[in-house]
């Protein structure tokens, strides 16, 4: 069976990867309508590969690239190329498992205007066994609702996990190349805050983890905080104030660290709720890092979140969770206090009181 689904293969120099990627893609129980293999001017032997899939297979749609323009602008240009409704955008490293299509699909179909369907994340690293990592959105399929996604995205959506609308991915810019390791995150999750999501709670796809992987430059330092200043100033503008808000309940961005905390001190808003909103929630110890800043700004917002307001309600917080712990054991206390219902039982109740008022004299 032919789905409404497009598949986009971005390559560059992953010639040995290729073949367990395609091999998986092109044996799901439900196919795509095309695999457009994107090679962004690889050198090593991926044409070969490739134009050896296309002889063999009609799905496969080869797209060759003049310059190496990196892996945003690939994707993107696939994605542009696609014609299908929906869109996959993978990897060549990652692969999917069996029934990842027929099951997502599954679910669009019955929620079709939901921006996306993901399925849980699993990964191994290199050759390594795959570990799953379960995403906690329940434990049968179906769509939740974007303020439903807030409440329960940790970080991210994974994006080899993922099946997107493509024009809910269109609407959001596609992947955005400003935006470099995160350009992905930033689009799935606009589209789950702005048309909610589906899931099911399966792990149908994996992603490999090798020291040369794209996301493993995402590293603390200049390059990164300029990224996340260009995060902040998309949410900032028009284009995105409806989206702003789940942001900002969810918390997904302080998975950053203290980065964001030195992008927002660019800001010259920086003390507006709303930017303020993003840089809420890090732990304690990661304020306290940013105390000896060299940036006045980054000092003073850590100096702000370690304030008494935020130390006072914490305390609160603390107390709250203790006397509700003793509210419960105190309600323990006084269960045990009550007999059971029926004569035997209230026997053996009435015994074993006897017995510990007795061992307890002992004593």
């Amino acid at each position: 069976m032919t789905s409404d689904l497009s598949v986009v293969v971005p390559n560059y120099n992953h010639a040995g990867y290729l073949p367990r990627a395609l091999d998986a893609l092109l044996t799901q129980s439900v196919r795509p309508r095309e695999i457009l293999v994107v090679d962004d001017a690889s050198t090593d032997d991926s044409r070969r590969v490739i134009e050896g899939y296309a002889r063999r297979h009609d799905l496969i749609r080869p797209v060759w690239a003049d310059r190496n323009a990196g892996v945003e602008v690939t994707l993107n240009r696939g994605a542009a190329l696609a014609a299908g409704r929906f869109v996959y955008l993978t990897a060549a490293d990652d692969y999917v498992l069996p029934g990842f299509f027929e099951k997502t699909l599954d679910v669009l179909s019955r929620h079709p205007a939901a921006g996306l369907c993901r399925t849980n994340d699993s990964f191994r690293v290199g050759d390594g066994p795959v570990e799953p990592n379960p995403a906690g959105w329940g434990a049968e399929p179906g769509y939740l609702t974007p303020a439903e996604v807030a409440a329960r995205l940790r970080h991210t959506i994974p994006g080899h996990a993922s099946i997107v609308r493509k024009d809910a991915l269109l609407r959001v810019g596609g992947l955005r190349p400003a935006l470099r390791w995160y350009s992905d995150w930033f689009a799935n999750l606009c589209i789950a805050f702005r048309d909610g999501a589906c899931h099911v709670p399966e792990a149908l796809a994996v992603r490999v983890l090798l020291p040369e992987n794209y996301s493993a430059g995402a590293k603390a330092g200049p390059e990164h905080v300029a990224v996340l200043a260009e995060v902040l100033r998309l949410l900032a503008t028009p284009e995105f104030a409806d989206v702003a808000p789940y942001f900002r309940r969810n918390g997904a961005m302080t998975f950053f660290g203290p980065d964001l905390i030195r992008a927002a001190a660019r800001r010259p808003d920086l003390w507006h709720p709303d930017v303020l909103g993003f840089v809420n929630g890090f732990r304690t110890e990661q304020y306290e890092e940013l105390l000896t800043d060299q940036d006045p700004n980054v000092r003073a917002v850590a100096e702000f979140f370690l304030g008494p307001f935020w130390r006072e309600a914490a305390e609160r917080r603390a107390q709250q969770a203790y006397q509700l712990a003793r509210l419960a054991d105190e309600l323990e206390q006084a269960r045990r206090q009550v007999p059971p219902a029926g004569a035997a039982a209230k026997l053996r109740w009435l015994a074993g009181r006897a017995a510990g008022c007795v061992f307890r004299t002992a004593g």
